[in-house]
């Protein structure tokens, strides 16, 4: 296969060292899956199992780790002896039969490298089996371009591979639905629930605004293509939030397409394994706090709105009023000026500048905006508005605020429900399990 630049110089100068070689040059399977797993049970392999019943010849890369900072050496042995108990398969060391013609690529990244270091944790769990995975694509050894990547207590869909097809060429990355299901702790489960619609509203509230970055940042639920893999340099080696940067990079080299269908069901649970995300937000929700104000304020999005606005009308540029501007825009003068300290904190006028200096139109100024107001920075520039006075709400509180963020949900219809039906996400059928 012919190699383009990015993917050169990914190879030469980015790809992680001793990784396994591919088994030969020619196509073994259709998809790829990459899973970290540090202190997992072996669920996983029978939700694999599972997939590999329905006629599909996929790669499972799971990626063993243990940070430095955890001293059991038995950390992964669990899910460890599960997957030596599978029959070997002919791909050659640590690949077994998962059933069909599917195989399982178990990494030991420990027992090459050592422990990983605690800073870099699952970013680069993830980078590892990625680059496996990119390394392999690349030596025709699977059919897709497309890098699926979840979690070890992850149900995937029954059409979760098939579902990739539909995407648009050109497509950096898909975002596949999720939910947290229900565990054995009702107090878990009840902060999980919460956590999950402060996820929805952020979204829902960068929809609002015209943001292109309004998609979910989940290591869970995405796919990666191999080619924009290349161009961002991989996976970021990171500790936490390392979905969240990989997207926001992708992203400005393709569309981040959200996908429909059956949601990837998540198991709910405290988890303190990395330092920020869904598992140790929800261990730090008191049980005795029904709803605690996790919410962004609406405000902070009507104010994203409007900047988003000018920049779109190209009405902006290094020497406008910005306050009188949002004015404008239906801001009040209290929440445009704190708009405008915001923004003057984050440099927006240097930054304009610069975009006007390398536009030839509207839509290269545009284009060049985003690219310097990227996920980070909106969230940077929320963040600054709640510093600011847009104190975060609780659940109830925002019933009471505009913008309505939340769709209208059906009669008798819960509010998680509505969210999904908005984005056309469905559950899947609990007899598939």
């Amino acid at each position: 296969m012919k190699q383009s630049t990015a993917s050169h110089s990914y190879c030469q100068r980015h790809i992680e060292q001793d990784l396994p070689a591919p088994p030969c040059n020619e196509e073994r399977w259709q998809h790829v899956i990459v899973i970290p797993a540090y202190r997992e049970s072996s669920s996983i392999l029978n939700v694999l199992r599972g997939l590999s019943r329905d006629n599909i010849a996929f790669l499972a890369i799971i990626v063993l780790n243990r940070p430095d900072s955890d001293g059991n050496l038995a950390a992964n042995k669990l899910l460890c002896d599960a997957a030596l108990a599978l029959p070997a398969a002919d791909e050659g060391e640590g690949c077994y039969r998962l059933g069909g013609a599917s195989t399982l690529l178990l990494h030991d990244s420990e027992a090459l490298r050592g422990p990983l270091p605690a800073d870099q944790g699952v970013g680069l769990a993830r980078k590892i089996g990625c680059d496996i995975a990119w390394q392999w694509i690349n030596r025709g050894c699977i059919d897709s371009h497309w890098i699926h990547c979840t979690d070890a207590d992850a149900k995937l869909p029954r059409d979760y591979f098939q579902r990739i097809d539909c995407v648009d060429p050109g497509t950096a990355a898909a975002t596949y639905p999720f939910i947290h299901t229900p565990g054995s702790h009702p107090a878990c489960d009840r902060a999980t629930a919460l956590y999950e619609l402060r996820l929805h509203h952020y979204v829902l509230g960068l929809e609002y605004s015209g943001s292109p970055y309004a998609f979910h940042s989940l290591g869970s639920s995405i796919a990666i293509s191999a080619d924009a893999y290349a161009k961002v340099r991989g996976f970021p080696r990171r500790a936490a939030g390392e979905d969240f940067y990989l997207l926001n990079k992708l992203a400005k080299v393709g569309a981040v397409e959200r996908l429909r269908g059956d949601c990837i069901e998540l198991e709910s649970r405290e988890s303190h394994r990395v330092p920020f995300g869904t598992g140790p937000a929800v261990a730090r929700l008191s049980p005795d706090e029904a709803s605690p104000a996790l919410f962004y304020h609406p405000h902070s999005f009507a104010a994203l709105r409007a900047l988003l606005q000018i920049v779109e009308r190209h009405t902006i540029d290094a020497g406008t009023d910005l306050q009188s501007r949002l004015g404008t825009q239906g801001l009040d003068s209290a929440l445009a000026s704190a708009c405008e300290q915001v923004l003057t904190a984050m440099g927006w006028r240097s930054a304009l500048a610069h975009c006007a200096r390398q536009s030839a139109g509207e839509s290269q100024f545009r284009r060049h905006f985003h690219q310097w107001f990227d996920a980070f920075r909106t969230l940077k520039f929320i963040h600054g508005l709640r510093e600011r006075g847009l104190h975060q709400q609780h659940l109830a509180g925002l019933e009471k605020l505009q913008p309505t963020l939340w769709p209208a949900p059906a009669p008798g219809q819960a509010l998680g429900e509505a969210v999904r039906a908005h984005w056309g996400w469905t559950r899947q059928d609990p007899a598939r399990w």
